[in-house]
């Protein structure tokens, strides 16, 4: 099963696909582009990634997808659809840079998202991790409500080909996620015989 765990910085992706690896190890994990490609990508001072940043990342996340057959057990961290949220949410860019992304970009996350089987959103949570000082909360909190018209109202249309990704909203407690996590392989694990 092919699975992308989608959510805003700072809400426990990695300590989750960490737990998750623990429990079924017979997955790979395909770390954040940022962690890979970090040094590259050029920031905002208060935002994350500019517009060329942001579609470096995505670009990789996309081919990441693609060199993965169905029926591989693979965790992502970020799905495609993350960074659309992060455009979607950006306020420091130049005037119709975000729009101007999202246009460019919509029609190939919806062609790549046929490369996942599950999304997982983790919601920004008050039973969740706390935000780092460093964070902008404000900032944190507007990718999490662009994700979640991205990926729950599905606002851009990326989830009515044949062939999308289930999106399922994990619970915002985190002692809860791994276990629906688990229960969600290993029900498709059990549809898939």
């Amino acid at each position: 099963m092919r699975i992308a765990v989608a959510g805003s910085h700072g809400t426990g992706k990695s300590t989750l696909i960490a737990a998750f690896l623990a429990e079924r190890p017979g997955y790979q994990h395909e770390p954040e582009a940022f962690e890979l490609l970090g040094d590259d990508v050029e920031l905002t001072p208060s935002e994350g990634p500019t517009a060329d940043g942001l579609q470096v990342l995505l670009e990789h996340t996309m081919a990441a997808l693609a060199s993965h057959e169905p029926g591989a057990l693979v965790v992502f961290e970020r799905s495609p659809v993350d960074y659309l949220a992060y455009a979607a949410a950006s306020r420091s860019w130049p005037k119709g840079a975000a729009a101007r992304f999202l246009r460019t970009f919509v029609p190939p996350v919806r062609r790549s998202l046929k490369g996942l089987d599950l999304i997982a959103f983790v919601p920004v949570s008050a039973a969740g991790p706390p935000s780092r000082s460093d964070e902008n909360p404000r900032f944190r909190r507007r990718v999490d409500e662009a994700l979640r018209r991205a990926l729950i109202d599905d606002e851009h249309g990326l989830f009515q080909d044949e062939g999308a990704p289930v999106v399922v909203e994990l619970p915002p407690r985190p002692d809860r996620q791994l276990a629906e996590l688990i229960r969600l392989t290993g029900a498709a694990r059990g549809a898939s015989r």
